[in-house]
């Protein structure tokens, strides 16, 4: 009880007292006690001044219809590894897979990659094409799709161009986008075939996309790696060799289409430059003028 009585005494000019709920008598009694020297260093008022100190309100808030004009609230990461799980995942995907192809279809895959400079071995693989190796070649031909849709992720990502669809529906999407593009040429193709008497050849040239679209992907995977992980310095040269497979392996698919067309060359030199101008020529550059007007 002692001990207690004690604090009874601490209880006159309180600094924290709350003065706007008592009444205006006691609020001057109050502030007149607070006001007397108290010779505490760590009084709110070591001076003495009878200003009484201004309760506390609550900071202003802006009206709602000039919160709304200030744009939305945009909520960003502060962790620099986002998203590097899903890049590592993929890789591992196609990686794994372009392992398991060359384990399975090794010859197959061979046959593929020599064909593609000696006529003989391509004519050969186009004439017993069937069962097994017709879809292991289509296995293959869906991996291209895989791998080139990735590398145009990275190829976008780099230049800061998104869909706003996410790493794996990024992904997914540009996989979509290069098999549609494909998928388009051979139906064009195969309404060329039908109008002109050309099926043969036709035939034999949509074979040589599927072989060419294949050795694409064989390498643009092992790219897309190094376009990952590689130092930033180094960035932008995988970036630009992965794009001058992609238009070297184009350019020897062109000269391909040539050999499978030479007997047309002479008969219908029309036809060949037509196609050529509207079906090979004529996307390549619009897609060009679509990346400069995108990048610059």
């Amino acid at each position: 009880m002692l001990l207690s009585s004690l604090a009874v005494f601490g209880q006159a000019g309180n600094p924290f007292e709350l003065t706007d709920r008592l009444p205006e008598e006691a609020v001057k009694d109050t502030l007149l006690a607070a006001a007397r020297p108290t010779g505490n260093p760590f009084d709110l008022r070591p001076g003495g001044s009878n200003e009484p100190l201004a309760p506390s309100r609550a900071p202003a808030t802006a009206p709602k219809s000039e919160r709304s004009t200030s744009g939305p609230l945009v909520i960003q990461s502060t962790d620099p590894n986002k998203g590097k799980g899903s890049i590592l995942a993929i890789h591992v995907i196609l990686l794994l897979t372009l392992a398991a192809l060359w384990l399975l279809f090794g010859n197959l895959l061979r046959q593929c990659l020599r064909g593609t400079v000696n006529d003989a071995l391509m004519n050969q693989l186009y004439t017993r094409r069937s069962g097994g190796e017709l879809t292991a070649l289509w296995v293959c031909y869906i991996f291209f799709f895989l791998a080139g849709g990735f590398f145009i992720y990275l190829l976008t990502t780099y230049y800061d161009i998104s869909i706003g669809k996410g790493i794996w529906g990024g992904w997914i999407t540009y996989s979509l986008v290069v098999a549609a593009a494909l998928g388009l040429k051979c139906l064009v193709l195969v309404v060329y075939a039908q109008i002109f008497p050309v099926r043969v050849e036709v035939s034999r040239y949509v074979f040589s996309i599927m072989v060419f679209s294949i050795l694409a992907g064989l390498f643009i995977a092992p790219t897309n790696l190094l376009i990952s992980y590689a130092p930033e310095g180094w960035r932008t040269t995988f970036i630009y060799a992965g794009m001058a497979i992609m238009v070297g392996i184009y350019g020897l698919h062109l000269l391909r289409g040539l050999f499978v067309a030479n007997r047309l060359l002479a008969s219908r030199p029309v036809h060949i430059l037509l196609y050529i101008c509207a079906i090979e020529i004529a996307p390549v550059l619009l897609i060009y003028r679509y990346l400069t007007d995108t990048l610059a």
